[in-house]
């Protein structure tokens, strides 16, 4: 069981008779200062810090927030157990604290509302507009300390009170049954005079007596385990702690129990998770007050969208195996044992996910640690991303982003629409609008829509890899389109191939959504075979000298532009300007030598970076 704090008082006495002086943690705080213990206490716990001169300046008012966030870390915010805890609790408040802007002190509030210290409707209390920043009064910080320790149920079972305060007039009302309790308790006491002074602020050595005293009568400690068992019966839980050891613990019906940051019953709690119990001893001993389930599910590093085929438990392993749609190979995975195994968005056993679903597994380190099973029924709306040779499409999906980037395989039984007619799977291409029915993850049906233009353009380029593409220029915006084996391209009014096509060549491109269907070309308008590259040295009026060191010496070209030529910039090949081509560009000028001179006919140009 690990402890908020370092030592118990009386482990620290025992200590001092080994040290015969002790120096004082704080130059304004020597021995002889009537809350040097307490403030000594609170600063090795870590609970107080002082200022960069080395002061702890104890006459200096306490802000609301500074008290809230003391007492919020004497019961838990800043240990390290319950670190995950304040991070569900700031996330789970994080819109109801927006406005008050409590900076440093968020996260200790939000634990403060999921502890249910304070609610949300005292939010504006304590921390509307400048209130956070005014010293709290000594009024509020009873009301602090008594739901701090957990006593606001036995403080307001105190009806007829009696308290020896001469200002008990001035007291609010409200507050009086928490001002009883922390006086009961020998927390607070008057401040001379008789006086409780309810409206006088509270001072940072004054609140370091008070988190002192609180500590003492209300120890928090912490454990974090995991469960094995429970025992509604008997009120008492079986846990496993690091070591394998197994330990019992009983609970009360004050216990308040959660599951990332949402109340939970006994009921609720599985087996096999990890709870961080929070134990309360005071004067009537100790007490389950808090236990957090606080296993966040695993976030995979790669998911895949998998076929499920099988699995079988080996040496109490559970292997997984899927098969990949694109290249239909089979693939076996070690299932981790806390793998969340889901179906239509409910929790299920693996047995429930059929051969031949459809299935997003998570991995990381190569190993499951989830699994997500695609509802029996489903329909798709999307846009096909990629056309895969073995028979598979990967779509794009706003409208059901749990799709998006999925590959599904087509088969034989698959239905295929396109435009309204029967097609085949050749048919569809991408950029394709497509409505997708699933059946446990198979696709049933394909209802593709392809929208029918013309784009004309200068063609840039063409490359081949799975499927051939082209790339054309337009006012300054590339496109680039899928060229299948069946395109009809027309160079010159004859019938061409893609690798016939010239860069600089004006060109119209019919397609189908992202596919070409016809490309009409006019080879007159693009750059020639013949070319010469180079670094300018020298432009002016139409005349270029570059220097071409292909074969391993420098070669100075000159190049003629004088008459009509055409001129891109590279890469987009949009129109240049050749009265722009200086010194340092490098350019691909097409053509042809005539007594020594290059006459060209189009230029490319990679502007010199600036």
């Amino acid at each position: 069981m690990k402890k908020l704090v370092s030592a118990v008082v009386a482990s620290a006495i025992a200590a001092s008779t080994f040290v015969p002086v002790f120096a004082a943690t704080f130059k304004d705080v020597e021995e002889e200062h009537w809350a040097y213990s307490y403030v000594e206490d609170m600063a090795e716990r870590g609970l107080v810090s002082g200022y960069e001169d080395g002061t702890f300046r104890p006459g200096k008012s306490v802000s609301r927030m500074e008290a809230f966030a003391l007492f919020a870390r004497l019961i838990g915010s800043n240990s390290e157990e319950n670190a995950e805890i304040v991070e569900l609790a700031k996330e789970k408040y994080a819109d109801v604290l927006a406005d008050y802007k409590l900076s440093y002190a968020e996260g200790d509030v939000a634990f403060m509302l999921l502890r249910g210290i304070i609610t949300e409707e005292e939010l504006d209390t304590y921390f509307k507009g400048d209130k956070k920043s005014e010293p709290m009064p000594r009024y509020e910080a009873a009301i602090l300390i008594t739901k701090a320790m957990l006593g606001e149920a036995e403080a307001k079972k105190e009806v007829l009170i009696d308290m020896d305060y001469s200002d008990v007039s001035e007291i609010p009302k409200a507050a009086k049954q928490y001002v009883y309790y922390v006086t009961e308790k020998g927390i607070m006491s008057g401040m001379g005079d008789g006086e409780f002074s309810p409206n006088t602020d509270v001072l940072r050595g004054q609140i370091a007596v008070m988190l002192s005293k609180t500590a003492e009568l209300s120890e928090y400690n912490f454990e974090s385990a995991t469960l094995v068992k429970v025992n509604k019966q008997s009120k008492n839980l079986t846990f496993k702690d690091a070591s394998g050891s197994e330990f019992k613990i009983s609970y009360t019906d004050k216990a308040k129990f959660s599951e990332n940051g949402e109340k939970i019953s006994v009921s609720d709690l599985k087996e096999g998770q990890t709870l961080v119990m929070t134990y309360v001893t005071n004067a009537n001993g100790t007490i389950l007050a808090f236990a957090d389930v606080v296993e966040k599910e695993i976030e995979a590093e790669e998911k895949k969208s998998v076929i499920f085929k099988d699995y079988v438990s080996v040496s109490n392993m559970l292997m997984v195996t899927v098969i990949e749609p694109e290249t239909e190979t089979a693939q076996t995975y070690v299932c981790e044992d806390n793998a969340a195994i889901t179906s239509e968005g409910q929790e299920v056993n693996i047995s429930a996910i059929k051969t031949g679903s459809y299935v997003t597994i998570g991995l990381v380190d190569d190993k499951i640690v989830s699994i997500d099973a695609i509802r029996k029924n489903a329909t798709i709306e999307g846009t096909i991303e990629k056309i895969g040779v073995m028979g598979t499409i990967t779509i794009s999906s706003e409208k059901n982003p749990e799709f998006d980037g999925m590959t599904f395989s087509i088969t034989d039984d698959t239905l295929v629409m396109k435009n309204n007619d029967t097609a085949s799977f050749t048919e569809l291409g991408r950029g394709d609008s497509v409505q997708i029915t699933l059946e446990y993850g198979v696709v049933k049906k394909i209802v593709a829509t392809a929208l029918k233009r013309t784009v004309t353009g200068v063609f840039v380029g063409y490359s081949m890899y799975d499927l051939a593409k082209i790339t054309i220029n337009r006012d300054g915006t590339t496109y680039e389109f899928d060229v299948p084996a069946d395109a009809e391209i027309i160079i010159n009014g004859e019938n061409a191939s893609v690798s016939d096509l010239h860069k600089g060549s004006n060109v119209t491109v019919t397609v189908e959504s992202e596919v070409v269907k016809k490309i009409t070309a006019d080879s007159s308008s693009g750059l020639t075979d013949s070319k010469a590259t180079g670094k300018v040295v020298a432009a002016n009026n139409g005349i270029i000298n570059i220097v071409n060191s292909d074969n391993g010496s420098e070669v100075t070209i000159t190049i003629n532009c004088v008459q009509s030529v055409k001129v891109y910039e590279i890469p987009k090949l949009n129109d240049y300007d050749k009265k722009n081509i200086k010194s340092g560009d490098y350019i691909e000028a097409y053509g042809s030598f005539v007594n020594g001179i290059f006459m060209a006919t189009g230029i490319l140009v990679t502007p010199k970076a600036e």
